[in-house]
């Protein structure tokens, strides 16, 4: 599941377009296999390292960063996925992207004092739920006007990363014409 790309278009794209055109097949992928009925943990562990970082970075962030309801409700359900959630902390804390970790962490907290569960066994909470409590809007409102801020430094590290390791995400960077 690599992305065939010219070499030139690699090094021309900008840092979420070519964020984008690695995540690509892996998403293509992963929606094929659920279609399948696959497992997706098995999917998720035969994605390389940068792979698997890349993935579920923008899982995640392509959820979250459309509103406050969806940070919160996306992150609550991450949250009740500790592999997930845990692969996420550890994706950033690798990229030693600084931001990114503290605000996972400090959503972590929030929920955790809240006693949110850590299981969708016992998950049943809805975006509607920022409705009815004003403390956890405002926290949540702080907290995507954060996210908004650290996304871009996070975009750019993993395209960073990316670009030093591109045996992980591109199967060719042939020049020939297409």
């Amino acid at each position: 599941m690599m992305v065939n790309i010219m070499r030139h278009q690699f090094e021309e794209l900008d840092d979420m377009a070519l964020g984008s055109a690695c995540f690509n097949p892996l998403i293509a992928g992963f929606k094929e296999l659920r279609v399948q009925g696959g497992d997706e943990g098995t999917f998720y562990e035969g994605l390389s390292g940068g792979q698997q970082m890349l993935f579920i970075f923008r899982v995640y962030y392509d959820h979250v960063s459309q509103s406050i309801e969806d940070l919160y409700w996306w992150s609550a359900y991450f949250y009740a996925q500790p592999v997930k959630w845990s692969s996420l902390k550890a994706g950033m804390l690798h990229l030693t992207d600084q931001e990114a970790t503290v605000l996972l962490h400090d959503i972590e907290r929030e929920l955790s004092i809240r006693n949110y569960p850590e299981s969708l066994e016992r998950f049943n909470h809805t975006a509607k739920d920022l409705e009815y409590d004003s403390e956890l809007f405002n926290t949540f409102s702080s907290l995507y006007i954060r996210l908004q801020q650290a996304a871009p430094i996070t975009i750019a590290r993993l395209a960073r990363y990316i670009r030093q390791h591109p045996h992980e995400f591109v199967q060719s960077m042939d020049e020939r014409k297409e």
